[in-house]
């Protein structure tokens, strides 16, 4: 399922509520073509992942400052969130790059929680042993992944 945003403090209240989840937002206006596009696929996802996945959807022009919070300047952009920590961003109607991102952070959420405790001992290990250390960052981040196609139907409308 995807939950609609209303305001500020509704968001606040849907990202405690998520505790451990991944939160994934979707940032869109109702005139915005390629938000239209990929809603199907985003809702479907959502389906796909509801054990593990909280997915909400914030309006750009109700909600100007939330969008401003998360430096949301064109769409759709989509937030990965866990724990508060932003994991992801990508702008774009790419179906496929949102697939693999929702089955790359959801799968990260179906592993055992580890207490703050394990976690801070794998990172002083990750520091003094550079061989533990993961090569796959989560604090990437794409800024834009726009295809041809993408910006034609924005350029549309």
């Amino acid at each position: 399922m995807v939950y609609l945003v209303r305001n500020k403090a509704d968001l606040d209240k849907q990202l405690t509520l998520a505790e451990g989840k991944l939160v994934v937002i979707d940032f869109y206006a109702n005139w915005c073509g390629p938000c239209k596009i990929i809603a199907p696929k985003l809702e479907e996802l959502a389906q796909q992942y509801s054990d593990r996945t909280v997915v909400l959807k914030v309006n750009v022009d109700d909600n100007e400052d939330i969008a401003i919070e998360y430096n949301v300047t064109s769409m759709p952009t989509f937030v990965f969130i866990r724990g508060g920590d932003v994991l992801d961003v990508f702008v774009g109607c790419n179906a496929e790059k949102l697939s693999k991102s929702m089955e790359k952070y959801a799968a990260i959420g179906s592993e055992p929680l580890h207490s703050s405790v394990q976690l801070l001992e794998s990172d002083e290990e990750s520091s003094t042993n550079p061989s533990a250390a993961s090569s796959d960052s989560e604090s990437d981040v794409v800024i834009c992944d726009v295809s041809a196609h993408d910006q034609e139907a924005v350029l549309e409308h």
